[in-house]
C-alpha cells in the first residue's frame, strides 16, 4: 500500500510540474520524499522544481545528492550545468555541458539529441566571458520578474521576463514564465502562444510543448473556435 501511495504522489507531482504549478508539484514530491528519501525520480524532479521556483542552490543540493547516490549521467550533467549557468559559475557550467554533450543520449539518435543545440549554444556562451556577462544580466532580469510575479505585479513581471529573454537567447524559462502570466493572469492567450512557441523552439521539452497547446486551445476558445494555428518550424 505504501508503494502505491508513493507512486501516486510522484505522478501527481509530475502532473503539477507539467501544468506549471510548481508549488503543488513540490508539495506532492516532498510527501513522496518522506517515504523514499533516496528515490532517484524524487530527487531529480525536486531539483527541477526548485530550479523552476528560482531556488538554484536548493536545486543543486537535490541534484548533487542524486549524483552521489547514482553516479554521473547525461541528465545529471545537463541539470547541474543548468544550475551552474543560472548561478553564474561559468567554468563549472562549461565543464558540465561539455560532459553532457559527450554522453550517448545527446549524440545523433540519442533520446536527448533535440536538446543538443541549446547545450551547444550555452557551452559557447560559457567560453566567452563577455557573452556570459550578458547571460548574468539576463538572470538578474529573470529574478526581478520572479519577485514582481510574487508581488502580483504581473504586467511588470512579463516585461522583466522579456528583458531577460532578450539578453540571453537560451533563456527559455523567461519566455515560458512571461507566457504563463499572459495566459493565466492577463487573459492574452494569443500573445502567450507566440511566446510558448518560442520557448519550445529553444528548449524542445514536453512542458513547453504542453503549454503551447494549452495556449492555442484557449486562444481558439476566446475567438469562438475560429482561430487556426500552424506550428512554425525552427529555421
Amino acid at each position: 500500500m505504501g508503494e502505491f501511495f508513493f507512486t501516486l504522489q510522484v505522478r501527481f507531482g509530475l502532473n503539477a510540474y507539467m501544468r506549471g504549478d510548481f508549488a503543488k508539484a513540490e508539495a506532492w514530491l516532498e510527501k513522496a520524499r518522506r517515504k523514499e528519501p533516496d528515490s532517484l525520480v524524487v530527487l531529480r524532479n525536486l531539483g527541477l522544481v526548485r530550479m523552476a521556483l528560482g531556488d538554484v542552490e536548493g536545486a543543486e543540493n537535490y541534484l548533487l545528492r542524486e549524483e552521489k547516490l547514482y553516479g554521473k549521467s547525461f541528465h545529471r550533467h545537463a541539470s547541474l550545468a543548468d544550475v551552474a549557468y543560472a548561478r553564474g559559475k561559468r567554468i563549472q557550467a562549461a565543464k558540465r555541458y561539455a560532459l553532457a554533450l559527450k554522453e550517448p543520449e545527446s549524440l545523433p539518435g540519442g533520446s536527448a539529441h533535440a536538446l543538443r543545440p541549446l547545450m551547444e549554444k550555452r557551452l559557447q556562451l560559457c567560453s566567452d566571458e563577455k557573452a556570459f556577462e550578458a547571460a548574468r544580466l539576463s538572470m538578474e532580469a529573470f529574478e526581478r520578474g520572479q519577485k514582481l510575479k510574487a508581488e502580483g505585479r504581473h504586467q511588470e513581471a512579463v516585461e522583466s521576463y522579456l528583458e531577460s529573454a532578450e539578453q540571453d537567447g537560451t533563456n527559455w524559462p523567461a519566455l515560458n514564465n512571461a507566457a504563463a502570466l499572459l495566459l493565466e493572469s492577463l487573459g492574452k492567450p494569443d500573445e502567450a502562444a507566440i511566446l510558448f512557441q518560442k520557448a519550445f523552439e529553444i528548449s524542445r521539452n514536453a512542458q513547453a510543448a504542453r503549454n503551447l497547446e494549452l495556449a492555442r486551445r484557449k486562444a481558439a476558445e476566446k475567438s469562438g473556435g475560429k482561430k487556426s494555428w500552424k506550428f512554425r518550424k525552427t529555421r
